[in-house]
């Protein structure tokens, strides 16, 4: 597999201001994401995670700094190529979910593919069908999300992100509404994902009991990175 990074950030500032108060949430951070692993974020709440991952996924723009993803530099690309880098590109996992309720779960992993080139609803139904038995609900499909577990409701998020085959999937928090026994189903689904199929997995956490399922750790305080480790280095150490 390709060791050549897909995703590289240099020297990223990012502050936010309010009112007359200004606060330095990125203090230049470098770092460089690989292929085919599960890469986790961890830190103290405000320690810059989700900014990072905002920042490194064309969400934001950094203040200061380069991201660089797929080779392409993204504070270069105007605001419908940065669209174009998403749709194309990425796919996203968040805490919340962000199911609509009046569908099934396939309904819901269908929606990305109603954007982007035309794809024949026949074989739309069976990339969003495969996504959703890559998670383990191919005998949920028709159920809607009042009908599914917190956990079932996640992993319909993640075969939503994944029916787009994207290179690159950010997952901010993705476990955090889970307990512990859904949690680490979702996380090691995330592993799969980036070991079978070569995508770049960027999650953030502050979830310390996922670091035994990730391929590296990068641990933020304070807007700057203070540890950056393989996880099977830092178990063995522990």
């Amino acid at each position: 597999m390709s060791a050549t990074p897909t995703l590289i950030g240099e020297q990223l500032v990012k502050s936010f201001s309010s009112g007359k108060t200004r606060q330095t949430v990125l203090n230049g951070i470098s770092l460089s994401i690989l292929p085919g692993e599960l890469t986790l974020i961890i830190g103290p709440s405000g320690s810059g995670k989700s900014t990072l991952l905002s920042v490194l996924s064309g969400l934001l723009l950094p203040d200061s700094g380069t991201v660089h993803a797929m080779g392409m530099e993204l504070s270069r690309l105007s605001a419908e190529a940065l669209d174009r880098f998403r749709l194309e590109y990425c796919g996203f996992v968040f805490q919340g979910f962000n199911l609509f309720t009046s569908l099934t779960a396939l309904e819901n992993v269908l929606l990305p593919l109603n954007y982007g080139p035309k794809i024949d609803k026949a074989v739309a139904v069976r990339r969003a069908t495969a996504a959703l038995e890559l998670v383990g609900l191919g005998n949920r499909i028709k159920l809607r999300p009042m009908e599914l577990s917190g956990g079932e409701k996640q992993r319909v998020a993640i075969a939503r992100a994944l029916v787009k085959e994207p290179k690159l999937l950010f997952a901010d928090e993705p476990t955090s509404a889970l307990d512990s026994h859904n949690g680490q189903i979702v996380i090691d689904i995330l592993h799969h994902i980036a070991q079978e199929h070569g995508t770049t997995v960027l999650g953030v956490s502050h979830d310390n009991r996922l670091i035994k399922h990730a391929d590296r750790v990068i641990t933020l305080e304070d807007g700057a990175v203070v540890k950056d480790q393989r996880a099977r280095n830092m178990l063995e150490a522990a």
